[in-house]
């Protein structure tokens, strides 16, 4: 960088700085709305259920099985997801689900051997509060998983019994009973969860990045239409080099506002966004490629005001597309068209970087697709603008 633009970059710096609007873009509101998101998902980063299980019928069978449920295991209790605890009857039960000591409960009903026997649904009830939908279709999941194994044993017992005319002894029935199902599907995981903290930071920060980076092409339309940029470049100072500095001024401030909100959310909610160096380096390729959309936007336009309007059309409009509002869970249908916009690659790689720790090799195509919309569309709108500077 020449000593002049050097100068120029440092001028545009000090009034962006000193411009309270572009210093509430940049760090304020997007730090802002990334704490707030940050306060409504914090708790919902692992979820455990505690589910009572009653034993109502008192009998073997349904000791035994109340036993099975209840017994401790070698998984240790903090990554367990659900847990069962004995309670001693139904009404204690149901007054802790409803004060929230429990979050559902099973009970092994009055007539569970019964049921069993005449190959109907074991009586099983679950309690749950409607205050808690997930805890009680967990709940339910699990009475039914309980249901369909005591149908299989029946089956089996009822098969042997029309294959060799006598009806299975005790042991057979409990080795049944005990037997491994020939399919078992266990919880398996590739890394962690997406971070949700980090998503939403990042989904918020780029909304606001396409305002800051904005700034730049804007601030042209509205110095040439005052006049003072006749008198810039009345001066040694080329058209270039205004723009050039213009467009580094506002993706340095872009830049750090979007790191203040990686830190912050970093440090206040631990929020899990990857190796720092790559996700750094995603950063700035987001600022790049914003960057370039931006000023496309404004060298399309002929004045400040048609600018405001159009950056913030395009700004809401890709910030829809691209997944910005939805979460990580997004449909697949919108996660394919979010490949159309910049900041859909953004999300996608910063999605990667909280679930996966991935490194520079799981983002160098993000980074290329990044860095070519910064230069596809930044170098359009330099060229119009300057064509603009002309006139």
């Amino acid at each position: 960088m020449s000593g002049r633009l050097g100068a120029l970059v440092a001028h545009e710096l000090r009034r962006r700085l000193r411009n309270r609007s572009a210093v509430i873009t940049a760090f304020v509101a997007p730090l802002l709305v990334a704490v707030v998101f940050g306060l409504l998902v914090g708790g919902t980063k692992s979820a455990k259920f505690e589910i009572g299980v009653v034993d109502q019928a008192a009998t073997a069978s349904s000791g035994a099985l109340a036993t099975s449920l209840t017994a401790p295991d070698d998984q240790s209790a903090t990554t367990k997801v659900v847990t069962f605890t004995a309670v001693a009857d139904r009404r204690t039960a149901e007054r802790q689900v409803d004060n929230g000591d429990l979050d559902a409960a099973i009970v092994i009903a009055h007539g569970f051997d019964a049921s069993a026997a005449a190959s109907t649904d074991p009586a099983l009830l679950v309690i749950r509060s409607p205050d808690r939908t997930v805890s009680g279709q967990v709940a339910m999941a699990v009475a039914t998983s309980i249901s369909s194994q005591a149908s299989s044993v029946d089956l089996a017992v009822r098969t042997v019994a029309a294959l060799t005319g006598t009806i299975p002894d005790a042991a057979l029935i409990a080795a049944a009973q005990g037997a491994t199902p020939a399919i078992t599907l266990e919880p398996a995981t590739a890394g962690h969860a997406v971070d949700a903290q980090a998503f939403y930071g990042a989904a918020m920060a780029i909304i606001f990045l396409f305002f800051t980076v904005g700034f730049a092409g804007r601030s042209v339309l509205a110095e040439r239409r005052d006049g003072t940029l006749a008198r810039v470049l009345s001066t040694p100072t080329s058209a270039a080099q205004v723009l050039a500095a213009k467009t580094v001024a506002v993706a340095i401030l872009a830049e750090a506002g979007f790191l203040v909100v990686w830190g912050v959310t970093t440090v206040v909610f631990g929020a899990r966004w990857g190796p720092p160096l790559v996700v750094a380096a995603v950063i700035t390729a987001t600022v790049v490629a914003l960057a370039g959309v931006a000023t496309f936007v404004a060298g399309l336009s002929r004045t400040q005001a048609q600018a405001d309007a159009a950056t913030s059309a395009v700004t809401f409009a890709l910030a829809l597309l691209g997944g910005n509002f939805v979460g990580p869970n997004a449909p697949p249908l919108l996660k394919h068209l979010a490949l159309f916009t910049p900041n859909g690659w953004a999300l996608r790689a910063f999605e990667d970087l909280s679930a996966d720790a991935a490194g520079f090799a799981h983002v160098a195509l993000t980074l290329v697709v990044l860095a070519g919309f910064g230069l596809l569309f930044g170098s359009v709108g330099l060229f119009r603008l300057r064509r603009g500077l002309a006139r």
